[in-house]
């Protein structure tokens, strides 16, 4: 799924959108690729709220069913 946001980056995010997109994280391996993924998520999270409300409205809705599956 791919997600286009459209907000102001803060110097933080412009630096850690430059070290994303360095060579050396384009190669690196998996899971230093995906911790820094994680770093970046974390940071727009706390501190652009204008992201989060941007893909709380953008998700599709999950339906609760009234009967868990165990009792079916």
């Amino acid at each position: 799924m791919k997600l286009y946001l459209d907000f102001e980056p803060c110097k933080e995010c412009n630096t850690m959108m430059t070290e994303l997109s360095s060579p050396e994280m384009l190669f690196a391996d998996d899971k230093t690729r995906a911790d820094e993924s994680a770093k970046f998520l974390r940071h727009l999270t706390y501190n652009h709220n204008e992201v989060v409300q941007a893909v709380m409205e953008d998700l599709p809705k999950q339906k609760r069913d009234q009967e868990p599956d165990f009792y079916k």
